[in-house]
């Protein structure tokens, strides 16, 4: 008893100080360089100009907001219909409450690595006890790979959808256990995932299945009994499917809620000019990783490159290959010890239960996960990738690392199965945190801390359309005449261009992001040019009645207007395909809300 107490007041003392202690310091370690009072560089600085202009057109009244006005040269483009906008809701909304643009970044990247912290601990901690859980956090926290998302790429869409993956897969745990309010976890997990990375979503629902499936199975085995039970065959296979189609109808729920965005990406991409960046450079067969690269400690600011020799690492982490090698080892000793009863368990005919168990079957289901991941990294795996056409847009192998990360966490975690003694799991996760701590925490930290906020962290439109949009014109509309070599476009400042008649006839009344009005008065018919480029859903009107588009030579909008007096402007609608994926949204919403007023009221 008095020892059942010590444990019990060492794992207490575990759960509620030395988690905490363990949780500051990791988002410290991995975020200390947010403390800088300037902002760093990295590979992608788009985003404050995204937040400004995603915070000027819905001010505009444009919701779900699709267009961006200043990109694309000044012309505009569809810039959140295809980018994941999730983050730049959350960076815009801080940006409206007087963060300013910098900060409003910076506390994307710190949210980001909270959330990646909760969501793993919550998951390790159903799946392994606390202490596997802290380990298991620890080490995907400080992946090296989110280092390189984070302070080399800057890919906060990514990182964002890494956050994501945990929270997933504690949903499915929670709904295969039967817990009540799982489907709310697997549901905004998934449409976090949807609405924050397109490639970490494509690469990574084929997993979360598996991962379904393979828990599904180790579950059930848990549950098993050596003696027959009541129920009939027919009966157990009957609540088993009922389940896994629950778990379908979250999928089919999450994925009907993030309708807006998705249905629209993909169905309308091609009328950008997208796939242009699936050739040359950008093609995955240039970007494979070679194995030795998983296990070379390099680190650099630099690109991907065809060959070994890249500028950015894909370091696994020295702490996480300690931990998978330890885990592995306790595993081999785990079967050892029940190798050596193999005659005893013959006399009982129990050698399959007491040789197959749960803790076994859970470290090779993610040691199989993980494996596979990598190998979609690697080479080897090319065969794949030429027989399904859209992983083309995947265009980087290693991005594959954001799922193997996850998965190699939760196997490092899976090694607290193994040791019997509550001391002894403490200690090992403890020792191994730390080491991970003290070995990953210095990738966490960008190339120098030159304060470079001006210089690339921005949303003045005038700057957005000189400056940025030539780091960033992969979705300008596919009609848009770029210039053959640089593909670009000569920026435009002006909000309007009367080719025929008289500027002064014109007066311009409303000037919005989605919507322009013109109050004209040409003595003979004049024609007026506006810095649109004429992508669907553009729509013209003369004095409230819709009339057909034109379009001029460069591929941007053309107002034909009559002579005498007239309102005349043009709106951004919806098309079909954009229409039907709203409706869709707005009812998934309306059902997750009737859900749980009805979990609530049942609750009570």
């Amino acid at each position: 008893m008095v020892l059942m107490s010590v444990l019990a007041k060492i794992k207490k003392f575990f759960v509620n100080y030395v988690a905490g202690a363990f949780f500051i310091v990791t988002i410290l370690g991995c975020s200390w360089a947010l403390l800088h009072s300037g902002m760093f560089r990295i590979h992608d600085y788009t985003h404050a100009a995204r937040i400004a202009e995603l915070l000027r057109a819905a001010q505009d009244g444009h919701f779900p907001v699709r267009w961006s006005s200043n990109f694309g040269f000044g012309y505009g483009m569809p810039l959140f219909e295809f980018y994941a906008p999730l983050p730049f809701y959350v960076g815009a909304l801080f940006y409206w409450l007087g963060t300013g643009l910098v900060p409003a970044v910076k506390l994307l990247f710190l949210i980001c690595s909270i959330l990646t912290f909760v969501g793993m601990y919550k998951l390790g901690s159903r799946l392994f006890g606390h202490a596997g859980g802290l380990l298991s956090a620890v080490a995907f926290t400080l992946a090296p790979y989110r280092a390189v998302n984070l302070f080399v790429r800057g890919d906060l869409g990514e990182a964002w959808g890494m956050m994501a993956l945990p929270w997933v897969l504690l949903g499915v745990v929670r709904i295969i256990r039967r817990e009540k309010g799982g489907w709310v976890t697997l549901v905004f997990g998934l449409v976090t995932l949807f609405l924050s990375h397109n490639i970490t979503t494509l690469i990574f629902l084929p997993f979360s299945a598996l991962f379904a499936l393979g828990y599904f199975a180790i579950e059930k085995y848990r549950q098993r009994s050596p003696i027959i039970r009541e129920l009939s065959f027919v009966k157990k296979f009957s609540q088993n499917f009922q389940l896994l189609f629950f778990l379908g109808l979250i999928y089919v729920l999450a994925i009907g809620m993030a309708a807006f965005y998705l249905f629209p990406a993909f169905f309308e991409k091609d009328l950008t000019n997208v796939n242009g960046i699936f050739q040359g450079y950008f093609r995955y067969e240039n970007h494979f990783v070679y194995l030795r690269q998983f296990f070379t400690p390099f680190w650099g600011y630099g690109g991907s490159q065809p060959g070994p020799e890249d500028g950015l690492s894909f370091f696994l982490g020295y702490g996480q290959l300690l931990g998978v090698v330890v885990a592995i080892l306790l595993a081999v000793r785990y079967k050892w010890r029940r190798l050596c009863h193999f005659r005893q368990q013959l006399r009982q005919h129990e050698f399959l239960s007491n040789f197959f168990s749960p803790q076994l079957m859970t470290f090779v289901l993610f040691a199989v996960l993980t494996s596979l991941a990598l190998f979609m990294c690697v080479q080897h795996s090319e065969f794949i990738w030429h027989q399904i056409p859209l992983m083309v847009a995947i265009q980087f192998p290693w991005r594959w690392l954001s799922v193997a990360d996850i998965f190699l966490a939760l196997l490092i975690g899976s090694a607290t199965l193994f040791i019997n003694t509550k001391p002894r799991r403490y200690l090992f996760v403890f020792a191994l945190s730390l080491f991970i701590l003290a070995t990953a925490t210095p990738y966490f930290q960008p190339e120098n801390f030159q304060d470079v906020s001006h210089a690339f962290y921005y949303g003045d439109p005038q700057r957005i359309r000189h400056d940025m949009s030539k780091t960033l014109n992969d979705y300008i509309p596919a009609q848009m005449k770029l210039d053959p070599k640089s593909k670009e476009l000569l920026p435009i400042d002006v909000p309007f261009v009367v080719t025929t008649g008289d500027p002064k006839e014109v007066t311009q009344l409303v000037n919005h992001v989605q919507e322009k009005l013109f109050q004209t008065n040409f003595k003979d018919p004049g024609k007026i040019e506006l810095p649109i480029a004429n992508f669907p859903g553009w729509a013209t009107f003369l004095d409230g009645k819709k009339v057909p588009t034109s379009q001029a030579d460069l591929g941007n909008i053309v107002l034909n207007v009559p002579a005498g007096n007239h309102l005349v402007g043009v709106q951004f609608l919806d098309t079909p395909i954009r229409s039907w994926s709203d409706i869709a949204s707005a009812l998934s919403w309306i059902i997750l809300l009737y859900l749980l007023l009805w979990q609530a009221s049942k609750n009570h």
